[in-house]
């Protein structure tokens, strides 16, 4: 899941801003999106709600973040809560998280995401989904 990484980018942007809004400043209904050098969108992030912490981390509530490819949305993450420690660029939830890509979804619960690192895992619970169109197509792969 490549395109998880552009999450890093989304996540130093909204951080650099909430850097010039200080301690207890608020974000509400929020969007960033993410252009390649062509001007074409790549990635979107969506919040409802954020808030810059005396930890000096962003508290989002509502995440959602579209992954673009030719114009078309390859991936969608969802999250209802989680953090940004603005210093480590790490993000982290103990709630739910899911992840709805073409014929596959992921669900779990809790995550941990580093920038440094490029690693975004999913702590609980992990389950993949798959659609019922994909089911037959799996049907034939050949291990």
């Amino acid at each position: 899941m490549k395109q998880l990484l552009f999450i890093l980018m989304f996540l130093v942007v909204l951080a650099s801003r909430a850097q010039d809004l200080g301690t207890g400043m608020e974000i509400s209904g929020f969007r960033v999106p993410d252009y390649d050098d062509s001007g074409k969108l790549r990635a979107q992030l969506y919040g409802e709600h954020a808030v810059v912490l005396e930890s000096r981390e962003v508290e989002i509530t509502n995440l959602k973040i579209e992954m673009y490819k030719d114009g078309e949305v390859v991936m969608t993450v969802f999250s209802p809560h989680c953090f940004f420690n603005m210093e480590t660029r790490q993000a982290h939830s103990d709630g739910r998280v899911l992840i709805e890509s073409g014929p596959m979804t992921v669900a779990g619960l809790g995550f941990t995401w580093s920038a440094k690192a490029g690693r975004f895992e999913i702590l609980h619970d992990s389950k993949v989904l798959v659609k019922e169109a994909a089911q037959a197509e799996l049907k034939e792969l050949k291990l």
